[in-house]
Protein backbone atom coordinates (compact mmCIF):
# COMPACT_ATOMS: atom_id res chain seq x y z
CA UNK A 1 0.00 0.00 0.00
CA UNK A 2 2.76 2.55 0.88
CA UNK A 3 4.83 1.59 -2.31
CA UNK A 4 1.48 2.62 -3.98
CA UNK A 5 1.34 5.68 -2.34
CA UNK A 6 4.56 6.88 -3.25
CA UNK A 7 4.86 5.68 -6.75
CA UNK A 8 1.12 7.93 -7.09
CA UNK A 9 2.86 10.81 -5.39
CA UNK A 10 6.05 10.82 -7.27
CA UNK A 11 3.91 10.69 -10.46
CA UNK A 12 1.53 13.48 -9.18
CA UNK A 13 4.73 15.72 -8.78
CA UNK A 14 6.62 15.02 -12.11
CA UNK A 15 3.74 16.22 -13.51
CA UNK A 16 3.11 19.25 -11.35
CA UNK A 17 7.03 19.94 -12.33
CA UNK A 18 6.57 19.36 -16.09
CA UNK A 19 3.09 21.88 -15.88
CA UNK A 20 5.18 23.91 -13.58
CA UNK A 21 8.00 24.45 -16.26
CA UNK A 22 8.47 27.68 -17.91
CA UNK A 23 9.81 26.25 -21.37
CA UNK A 24 8.24 24.18 -24.31
CA UNK A 25 10.58 21.49 -25.73
CA UNK A 26 10.45 19.44 -29.00
CA UNK A 27 12.48 16.09 -29.14
CA UNK A 28 14.69 14.66 -31.49
CA UNK A 29 14.94 10.67 -30.83
CA UNK A 30 17.65 10.26 -33.54
CA UNK A 31 19.82 12.93 -32.42
CA UNK A 32 18.80 12.68 -28.64
CA UNK A 33 18.79 16.63 -28.76
CA UNK A 34 16.22 19.25 -27.74
CA UNK A 35 14.58 22.31 -29.19
CA UNK A 36 13.55 25.39 -26.42
CA UNK A 37 10.35 25.82 -28.62
CA UNK A 38 9.13 28.67 -26.37
CA UNK A 39 9.11 30.30 -22.72
CA UNK A 40 6.91 32.10 -20.74
CA UNK A 41 6.49 35.86 -20.97
CA UNK A 42 5.97 35.79 -17.18
CA UNK A 43 9.82 34.97 -16.78
CA UNK A 44 11.95 35.61 -13.27
CA UNK A 45 14.72 38.06 -13.59
CA UNK A 46 17.37 35.87 -13.78
CA UNK A 47 16.79 32.83 -16.22
CA UNK A 48 18.55 29.64 -16.17
CA UNK A 49 18.28 27.18 -19.28
CA UNK A 50 18.82 23.42 -18.31
CA UNK A 51 21.95 21.43 -20.20
CA UNK A 52 19.37 18.86 -20.31
CA UNK A 53 15.51 17.84 -20.16
CA UNK A 54 13.98 14.69 -19.28
CA UNK A 55 11.36 13.21 -21.61
CA UNK A 56 10.31 9.34 -21.45
CA UNK A 57 12.75 8.34 -19.06
CA UNK A 58 15.62 9.96 -21.41
CA UNK A 59 17.85 12.43 -21.08
CA UNK A 60 18.04 15.16 -24.15
CA UNK A 61 20.75 18.02 -24.59
CA UNK A 62 18.96 21.27 -25.75
CA UNK A 63 20.99 22.25 -28.57
CA UNK A 64 18.62 24.44 -30.00
CA UNK A 65 16.62 27.76 -29.02
CA UNK A 66 13.51 28.40 -32.02
CA UNK A 67 12.44 31.32 -33.47
CA UNK A 68 10.95 33.89 -31.04
CA UNK A 69 11.33 31.32 -28.47
CA UNK A 70 11.95 34.76 -25.28
CA UNK A 71 10.85 37.31 -27.58
CA UNK A 72 9.73 40.19 -25.52
CA UNK A 73 9.86 38.36 -21.96
CA UNK A 74 9.93 41.69 -20.28
CA UNK A 75 10.82 40.99 -16.80
CA UNK A 76 13.93 38.83 -17.31
CA UNK A 77 17.64 40.43 -16.76
CA UNK A 78 19.67 37.71 -17.67
CA UNK A 79 19.77 34.42 -18.77
CA UNK A 80 22.20 31.28 -18.52
CA UNK A 81 22.09 29.11 -21.98
CA UNK A 82 22.91 25.51 -22.11
CA UNK A 83 26.45 24.37 -22.20
CA UNK A 84 25.47 22.27 -25.82
CA UNK A 85 23.67 25.30 -27.43
CA UNK A 86 24.40 25.17 -31.04
CA UNK A 87 21.81 27.29 -32.59
CA UNK A 88 19.87 30.12 -32.36
CA UNK A 89 16.50 31.53 -33.49
CA UNK A 90 15.87 34.37 -35.78
CA UNK A 91 14.46 36.74 -32.98
CA UNK A 92 15.10 34.45 -30.10
CA UNK A 93 15.48 37.09 -27.90
CA UNK A 94 14.35 40.45 -29.56
CA UNK A 95 12.43 43.18 -27.63
CA UNK A 96 13.65 41.31 -24.19
CA UNK A 97 13.33 45.49 -22.70
CA UNK A 98 15.34 44.38 -19.76
CA UNK A 99 17.68 41.75 -20.63
CA UNK A 100 21.19 43.20 -19.23
CA UNK A 101 24.09 40.35 -19.97
CA UNK A 102 24.30 37.64 -22.24
CA UNK A 103 27.12 34.85 -22.53
CA UNK A 104 26.60 33.15 -25.92
CA UNK A 105 28.62 29.63 -25.57
CA UNK A 106 31.33 27.81 -27.46
CA UNK A 107 29.20 25.95 -30.10
CA UNK A 108 27.26 28.53 -31.69
CA UNK A 109 28.71 29.33 -35.13
CA UNK A 110 25.46 32.11 -36.02
CA UNK A 111 23.43 34.69 -34.44
CA UNK A 112 21.09 35.09 -36.46
CA UNK A 113 19.09 38.58 -37.81
CA UNK A 114 17.33 40.15 -35.25
CA UNK A 115 17.97 37.99 -32.78
CA UNK A 116 18.76 40.54 -29.96
CA UNK A 117 16.88 43.13 -31.53
CA UNK A 118 15.83 46.42 -29.37
CA UNK A 119 16.66 44.77 -26.74
CA UNK A 120 17.11 48.02 -24.76
CA UNK A 121 18.93 47.42 -21.54
CA UNK A 122 21.41 44.77 -23.23
CA UNK A 123 25.20 45.99 -22.04
CA UNK A 124 26.69 43.09 -21.66
CA UNK A 125 27.69 40.68 -24.37
CA UNK A 126 30.19 38.00 -24.69
CA UNK A 127 30.36 35.62 -28.11
CA UNK A 128 32.21 32.54 -28.60
CA UNK A 129 35.04 31.56 -30.34
CA UNK A 130 33.12 29.12 -32.66
CA UNK A 131 31.32 32.11 -34.04
CA UNK A 132 31.52 32.66 -37.78
CA UNK A 133 28.77 35.20 -38.71
CA UNK A 134 26.76 38.08 -37.01
CA UNK A 135 23.47 38.41 -39.33
CA UNK A 136 21.90 41.37 -40.22
CA UNK A 137 19.99 43.13 -37.56
CA UNK A 138 21.39 40.38 -35.23
CA UNK A 139 21.75 43.22 -31.92
CA UNK A 140 20.24 46.37 -33.84
CA UNK A 141 18.87 49.55 -31.24
CA UNK A 142 21.02 47.79 -28.17
CA UNK A 143 21.03 51.61 -27.04
CA UNK A 144 23.04 50.50 -24.14
CA UNK A 145 25.32 48.10 -24.97
CA UNK A 146 28.92 49.76 -24.28
CA UNK A 147 31.77 47.48 -25.85
CA UNK A 148 31.35 44.62 -28.19
CA UNK A 149 34.67 42.69 -28.95
CA UNK A 150 34.31 40.61 -32.28
CA UNK A 151 36.21 36.91 -32.11
CA UNK A 152 39.10 36.41 -35.19
CA UNK A 153 36.36 33.24 -36.23
CA UNK A 154 33.97 35.94 -37.56
CA UNK A 155 34.17 36.01 -40.99
CA UNK A 156 30.89 38.08 -41.63
CA UNK A 157 29.35 40.92 -39.52
CA UNK A 158 25.49 41.61 -41.19
CA UNK A 159 23.94 45.00 -42.49
CA UNK A 160 22.97 47.15 -39.41
CA UNK A 161 24.16 44.29 -37.39
CA UNK A 162 24.93 46.45 -34.61
CA UNK A 163 23.35 50.01 -35.94
CA UNK A 164 21.80 52.34 -33.75
CA UNK A 165 23.38 50.98 -30.56
CA UNK A 166 23.89 54.83 -29.32
CA UNK A 167 25.89 53.75 -25.88
CA UNK A 168 28.61 51.47 -27.99
CA UNK A 169 32.04 53.15 -27.54
CA UNK A 170 34.28 50.85 -28.64
CA UNK A 171 34.60 47.63 -31.30
CA UNK A 172 37.74 44.99 -30.95
CA UNK A 173 38.62 43.05 -33.68
CA UNK A 174 40.81 39.94 -31.93
CA UNK A 175 43.69 39.78 -34.47
CA UNK A 176 44.52 36.39 -36.07
CA UNK A 177 41.45 36.63 -38.33
CA UNK A 178 42.45 35.48 -42.19
CA UNK A 179 39.09 37.57 -43.29
CA UNK A 180 36.57 39.60 -42.30
CA UNK A 181 33.76 41.35 -44.44
CA UNK A 182 31.10 44.07 -43.17
CA UNK A 183 27.88 44.87 -44.36
CA UNK A 184 26.24 47.78 -45.50
CA UNK A 185 25.39 50.18 -42.04
CA UNK A 186 26.86 47.83 -40.09
CA UNK A 187 27.55 50.54 -37.06
CA UNK A 188 25.56 52.47 -38.62
CA UNK A 189 24.47 55.70 -35.73
CA UNK A 190 26.57 53.95 -33.22
CA UNK A 191 28.25 55.61 -30.44
CA UNK A 192 31.69 54.45 -31.62
CA UNK A 193 34.57 56.90 -29.99
CA UNK A 194 37.63 55.50 -31.65
CA UNK A 195 38.30 52.68 -34.68
CA UNK A 196 40.78 50.98 -35.91
CA UNK A 197 39.78 48.50 -39.10
CA UNK A 198 42.37 46.14 -39.39
CA UNK A 199 44.26 44.68 -42.25
CA UNK A 200 42.00 41.11 -43.02
CA UNK A 201 39.14 43.51 -43.02
CA UNK A 202 38.61 42.41 -46.73
CA UNK A 203 35.29 43.94 -47.57
CA UNK A 204 33.44 47.33 -46.16
CA UNK A 205 29.84 47.72 -47.04
CA UNK A 206 28.35 51.13 -47.54
CA UNK A 207 27.23 53.57 -44.90
CA UNK A 208 29.22 51.25 -42.26
CA UNK A 209 29.67 53.93 -39.80
CA UNK A 210 27.24 56.85 -41.39
CA UNK A 211 26.20 59.22 -38.29
CA UNK A 212 28.52 57.94 -35.48
CA UNK A 213 28.74 61.63 -34.14
CA UNK A 214 30.91 60.86 -31.47
CA UNK A 215 33.81 59.14 -33.75
CA UNK A 216 37.13 61.36 -32.80
CA UNK A 217 39.01 59.18 -34.88
CA UNK A 218 39.83 56.17 -37.33
CA UNK A 219 42.45 54.09 -39.00
CA UNK A 220 41.89 52.15 -41.94
CA UNK A 221 44.89 49.63 -41.98
CA UNK A 222 42.82 47.27 -44.69
CA UNK A 223 44.05 47.43 -48.48
CA UNK A 224 40.77 48.11 -50.38
CA UNK A 225 39.86 48.67 -53.76
CA UNK A 226 36.99 51.69 -53.26
CA UNK A 227 36.83 52.74 -49.96
CA UNK A 228 32.49 52.87 -50.02
CA UNK A 229 29.36 55.18 -50.52
CA UNK A 230 29.18 57.45 -47.51
CA UNK A 231 31.48 55.33 -45.42
CA UNK A 232 32.48 57.85 -42.95
CA UNK A 233 29.27 60.45 -43.73
CA UNK A 234 28.72 62.53 -40.99
CA UNK A 235 30.76 61.61 -38.71
CA UNK A 236 31.12 65.36 -36.99
CA UNK A 237 33.27 64.94 -34.52
CA UNK A 238 35.87 63.25 -36.52
CA UNK A 239 39.20 65.54 -36.22
CA UNK A 240 41.62 63.10 -37.55
CA UNK A 241 41.39 60.06 -40.40
CA UNK A 242 44.62 57.93 -41.64
CA UNK A 243 44.15 55.18 -44.59
CA UNK A 244 47.36 53.72 -43.96
CA UNK A 245 46.08 50.27 -46.38
CA UNK A 246 45.94 50.14 -50.32
CA UNK A 247 43.35 51.92 -51.76
CA UNK A 248 42.59 52.91 -55.31
CA UNK A 249 39.69 55.48 -54.89
CA UNK A 250 37.10 57.19 -52.16
CA UNK A 251 33.66 56.50 -52.91
CA UNK A 252 31.08 59.36 -53.39
CA UNK A 253 30.62 61.11 -49.99
CA UNK A 254 32.33 58.58 -48.08
CA UNK A 255 34.00 61.34 -45.51
CA UNK A 256 30.93 64.08 -46.24
CA UNK A 257 29.76 66.38 -43.69
CA UNK A 258 32.72 65.34 -41.37
CA UNK A 259 32.89 68.91 -40.39
CA UNK A 260 35.55 68.65 -37.60
CA UNK A 261 37.84 66.53 -39.75
CA UNK A 262 41.15 68.74 -40.03
CA UNK A 263 43.67 65.93 -40.75
CA UNK A 264 43.76 63.40 -43.41
CA UNK A 265 46.48 60.67 -44.64
CA UNK A 266 45.90 59.40 -47.79
CA UNK A 267 47.01 56.56 -49.36
CA UNK A 268 50.07 57.10 -51.70
CA UNK A 269 48.62 55.15 -55.18
CA UNK A 270 44.93 56.63 -54.71
CA UNK A 271 43.68 57.30 -58.14
CA UNK A 272 39.90 58.68 -57.63
CA UNK A 273 38.53 60.80 -55.40
CA UNK A 274 34.75 60.57 -56.06
CA UNK A 275 31.96 62.95 -56.33
CA UNK A 276 31.01 64.45 -52.51
CA UNK A 277 33.72 62.82 -51.09
CA UNK A 278 34.91 65.43 -48.67
CA UNK A 279 31.98 67.48 -48.73
CA UNK A 280 31.38 69.82 -45.94
CA UNK A 281 34.49 69.48 -44.46
CA UNK A 282 34.61 72.36 -42.88
CA UNK A 283 37.45 72.12 -40.85
CA UNK A 284 39.64 70.61 -43.29
CA UNK A 285 42.47 73.38 -43.70
CA UNK A 286 45.02 71.35 -45.84
CA UNK A 287 44.71 68.08 -48.13
CA UNK A 288 48.46 67.29 -49.44
CA UNK A 289 47.09 66.25 -53.23
CA UNK A 290 50.79 66.91 -54.68
CA UNK A 291 52.22 63.75 -52.84
CA UNK A 292 49.91 60.85 -54.64
CA UNK A 293 51.20 60.47 -58.13
CA UNK A 294 48.75 57.94 -59.29
CA UNK A 295 45.54 60.41 -58.97
CA UNK A 296 43.99 61.11 -61.78
CA UNK A 297 40.45 62.45 -61.11
CA UNK A 298 38.89 64.62 -58.69
CA UNK A 299 34.93 63.91 -59.26
CA UNK A 300 32.17 67.05 -58.50
CA UNK A 301 32.12 69.08 -55.36
CA UNK A 302 34.52 66.67 -53.83
CA UNK A 303 36.02 69.34 -51.69
CA UNK A 304 32.82 71.68 -51.70
CA UNK A 305 32.27 73.54 -48.27
CA UNK A 306 35.92 72.79 -47.45
CA UNK A 307 35.31 76.45 -45.60
CA UNK A 308 38.88 76.87 -44.00
CA UNK A 309 41.33 75.08 -47.33
CA UNK A 310 43.68 77.20 -47.88
CA UNK A 311 45.86 76.10 -50.42
CA UNK A 312 45.93 73.16 -52.69
CA UNK A 313 48.67 71.45 -55.04
CA UNK A 314 47.45 69.41 -57.73
CA UNK A 315 49.43 66.45 -58.60
CA UNK A 316 50.51 66.46 -62.71
CA UNK A 317 47.68 63.38 -63.26
CA UNK A 318 44.53 65.73 -62.54
CA UNK A 319 43.79 67.23 -66.06
CA UNK A 320 40.42 69.28 -65.46
CA UNK A 321 38.62 70.35 -62.78
CA UNK A 322 34.82 69.32 -62.54
CA UNK A 323 32.12 71.16 -61.44
CA UNK A 324 31.83 72.27 -57.95
CA UNK A 325 35.04 70.51 -57.12
CA UNK A 326 35.96 73.39 -54.92
CA UNK A 327 32.95 75.62 -54.51
CA UNK A 328 32.24 77.27 -51.40
CA UNK A 329 35.68 77.19 -50.22
CA UNK A 330 35.48 80.43 -48.57
CA UNK A 331 39.40 80.57 -47.86
CA UNK A 332 40.78 78.78 -50.51
CA UNK A 333 43.48 81.68 -51.80
CA UNK A 334 45.65 79.35 -54.48
CA UNK A 335 45.56 76.64 -56.61
CA UNK A 336 48.35 75.04 -58.34
CA UNK A 337 47.91 72.73 -60.93
CA UNK A 338 50.65 72.51 -63.79
CA UNK A 339 48.97 69.71 -66.30
CA UNK A 340 45.41 71.18 -65.37
CA UNK A 341 44.05 72.26 -69.22
CA UNK A 342 40.38 72.59 -68.13
CA UNK A 343 37.97 73.95 -65.57
CA UNK A 344 34.37 73.73 -65.35
CA UNK A 345 32.04 76.64 -64.89
CA UNK A 346 31.33 76.22 -61.33
CA UNK A 347 34.86 74.82 -59.90
CA UNK A 348 35.32 77.43 -58.06
CA UNK A 349 32.24 79.44 -57.47
CA UNK A 350 31.66 81.45 -54.33
CA UNK A 351 35.36 80.81 -53.62
CA UNK A 352 35.69 84.63 -52.62
CA UNK A 353 39.67 84.77 -51.88
CA UNK A 354 40.77 82.95 -54.44
CA UNK A 355 43.46 84.89 -55.95
CA UNK A 356 45.84 82.83 -58.03
CA UNK A 357 45.01 79.68 -60.16
CA UNK A 358 48.58 78.51 -62.00
CA UNK A 359 47.41 76.08 -64.41
CA UNK A 360 48.85 74.78 -67.74
CA UNK A 361 49.14 77.59 -70.62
Amino acid sequence: MKKIIILTLSILLNSIFAFASPFSFSFDETTVEATLLSAEKSLSKAVVIPDSVENGGKYYAVSKIAKQAFAKCGKMETVKLPSKLKIIGPTAFAECSKLKSIVIPDGVDVIPHHCFFFCASLESVTLPSSLKSIEHDAFIACRSLQTIYIPKSVRHIGSWAFGENLALKSVEFESGNNTLSIGDHAFDRSGLETLVIPSFVDSLGEYVFNGCGSLKSAIVETDLDTLPKMTFHSCEDMTELSLNGAMNAIAYGAFSDCKKLSRITLPNMLKEIGVNAFDGCKNLTTINLQNLPSLQAIGEAAFSGCEKLERVILPNGIKKIEDGTFMSCHSLIEIIGTNVESEAEFSFYDCPKLKTKKFAK
